[in-house]
């Protein structure tokens, strides 16, 4: 396969976020990751658009919303450098890591979202700068635990209801940094991460990225790459908070410890930064 990267004014491509989220990652996402990972990769490239399989957009698409007010603004401005830069939309794809996705029309591109809240599009990592890990790590206290805000989504109102007489799960609403983030999801077998805005959780992601068992709950099913990567031997998924509790009285303790080594270990080879962008490649391959 050969990649052509459509040339992209600098307007597309802010250099600096002036805010992130979780508040702990720095300013790099999904949308720089890949860009890189071709920049590493040069035997994938061609500078000739006609000798292309793919083109790829390489816009900083959350850069830019954040940038101009989540969208409000600027828009027009935006449409027209898209349009300066797409050649052909039939063989174009973009990552996008924006909740809402690129908001303006960028006709039959193919969509790489990471926070998918559309029928449309293909699912990659929410993935934010990885926490620190101590060395000697705390007990486990908690079958499971969620920490985060409730408002951002009715699901997650609908999690806390189910769960709120389990003295054995521990769910905060609120943010007490990432320290305290890091030392309760370890404390827990199953770290819960239901949706938020969008469609995904960077939860997931960093609860693989610590060894405990995440816990998708929401609309779509946002877990990428699923048809090459068996989730049902390390996560648990569902869109009714009425089967939270099935769901986390489903496995042993001595089970749940097994998956989420099998986490760490699947993140680490094919979900961290620059490990999921082949998969990509690998779903373009089966595009026609």
């Amino acid at each position: 396969m050969k990649i052509y990267i459509l040339p992209t004014e600098e307007k597309l491509r802010p250099e600096e976020q002036s805010w992130t989220y979780p508040k702990h990652s720095k300013k790099f996402g999904v949308e720089q990751d890949f860009l890189r990972f071709l920049q590493n990769n040069p035997v994938l490239l061609t500078e000739d658009p006609k000798a292309a399989d793919w083109h790829y957009l390489g816009a900083y698409w959350t850069r830019w919303h954040v940038g101009h007010d989540f969208a409000k603004i600027g828009l027009e401005e935006l449409q027209e450098a898209v349009n300066k830069v797409i050649i052909d939309d039939k063989k174009t794809f973009t990552i996008c890591q924006y909740d809402d996705g690129p908001v303006v029309n960028i006709g039959n591109t193919v969509q790489f979202l990471a926070s998918r809240k559309t029928a449309t599009g293909f699912d990659i990592p929410l993935l934010c700068t990885p926490h620190r890990i101590p060395f000697f790590k705390p007990h486990k206290k908690y079958l499971a635990s969620f920490v985060g805000y409730a408002k951002t989504h009715e699901i997650r109102k609908g999690m806390i209801h189910e769960l709120k007489n389990r003295d054995d799960i521990l769910i905060f609403d609120g943010n007490q940094g990432s320290r305290y983030f890091v030392k309760t999801t370890l404390q827990s077998y199953i770290a819960l991460a239901p949706r938020g805005y969008g469609g995904s959780s960077f939860r997931f992601f960093e609860a693989m990225q610590m060894g405990i068992v995440p816990f998708l709950i929401g609309e779509p099913d946002t877990r990428p790459f699923k048809e090459y990567i068996p989730y049902d031997d390390f996560s648990l998924y569902t869109n009714d908070p009425e089967k939270i509790t099935e769901l986390l009285n489903s496995k042993t303790k001595d089970e749940l410890i097994k998956m989420g080594k099998g986490a760490r270990k699947m993140y680490k080879k094919q979900l961290a930064y620059q490990k999921w962008c082949p998969l990509v490649l690998k779903k373009l391959s089966t595009i026609k």
